[in-house]
């Protein structure tokens, strides 16, 4: 994996000493409709480090991509990831579905929750607004609040930026009137970017939550080709790590096709898939027996990859979490 260029510049995130009660306090400008689009930048990034000794730098880390489902159990997940012996321990998280101050989930920031338990730091980029509402067997929205992608991290985090797909679905209307179920929303997908520093190597990876509708392929496509571009701009070797949505691509990994656009785009630009070895059978990440979770990177640097054990993980998501070795050259 290549150094850096003499006129690249590491900035660390300006980590929070004191995080607000994200009950009260929002990231995200209160009014103008989608947040850090139409309306403008209008939603802050958050980030606190709990870091007590930086891990030494290695020749090989740990990415591990998880959907928390909004963090129901972030607690229990935690401890799956203390207790389970299969899973090597991850120097770096990319979570999605992560809630900040939603009643769904006792108002937590389930982000810092996850930091502090582990040791890391992490940042936190809003994909969603979430509007009042009956969410079914998940509780309720009782006032707005916001919900999005993480990057946790063993080590220093910096350049953060977060990816306001130019292409994305409008969840603005979507409620069953009467019965106010549905998930309305402000906001678009997005993709949450940080360079990580170990030692004096880096590499630059991104926790991904592409657009999920049935009929959302085009997005999906477009959300990929877009981080493939920029990924080729950094000036060393990038992750992309998180649910991808990509619903068939694990009937295309059985019949060798390549329809499934999204996850195609990135191998036809150079994106080597992390569980590339493992049987099509051994794939599924979720509950309904799909391949949607995925990692993938823009180099040949993965040494062994898997998926978390539905016996130690199941209940605790409706995903299961990816992880990869990744080798740092």
């Amino acid at each position: 994996m290549p150094l850096p260029s003499a006129g690249y510049v590491f900035a660390e995130f300006p980590w929070q000493a004191q995080l607000p009660d994200p009950r009260s306090h929002r990231l995200c400008a209160a009014g103008g409709g989608r947040p850090a689009s139409a309306a403008g930048g209008d939603c802050a990034l958050e980030g606190a480090s709990f870091i007590r000794a930086e891990a030494p730098p290695g020749d090989e880390i740990v990415v591990l991509a998880y959907n928390v489902e909004r963090g129901f159990r972030a607690a229990a997940q935690v401890e799956a990831l203390r207790r389970d012996a299969a899973l090597p321990a991850a120097d770096i998280l990319l979570l999605s579905e992560v809630d900040r101050g939603c009643s769904r989930t006792g108002y937590r920031n389930v982000a810092a929750d996850y930091a502090r338990a582990l040791g890391m730091c992490y940042v936190f980029g809003v994909e969603f607004v979430e509007l009042p509402r009956r969410c079914g067997a998940g509780g309720r929205i009782a006032a707005p609040c916001e919900h999005g992608n993480v990057i946790l991290s063993r080590y220093p985090l910096g350049n953060v930026r977060l990816i306001r797909h130019a292409a994305s679905v409008s969840w603005r209307r979507r409620m069953v009137p009467l019965l106010r179920l549905g998930e309305p929303r402000l906001g678009g997908r997005v993709a949450l970017a940080a360079d990580v520093k170990i030692g004096e190597r880096y590499l630059h990876v991104y926790s991904v939550h592409f657009e999920s509708g049935r009929r959302h392929g085009g997005y999906r496509l477009a959300q990929a080709v877009e981080l493939a571009a920029d990924a080729a701009a950094r000036p060393f070797g990038a992750v992309i790590g998180g649910d991808m949505n990509t619903g068939g691509y694990l009937a295309d990994l059985r019949d060798g096709a390549g329809h499934k656009a999204a996850t195609r785009a990135l191998l036809e630009r150079g994106f080597v898939d992390a569980h590339s070895r493992l049987a099509p059978a051994d794939r599924a990440t979720t509950q309904s027996g799909v391949a949607i979770d995925l990692i993938f990177g823009n180099g040949d640097f993965f040494t062994d990859a898997g998926i978390g054990s539905p016996a130690v993980w199941g209940g605790l998501s409706d995903h299961l979490p990816v992880w990869a070795k990744v080798r740092l050259g």
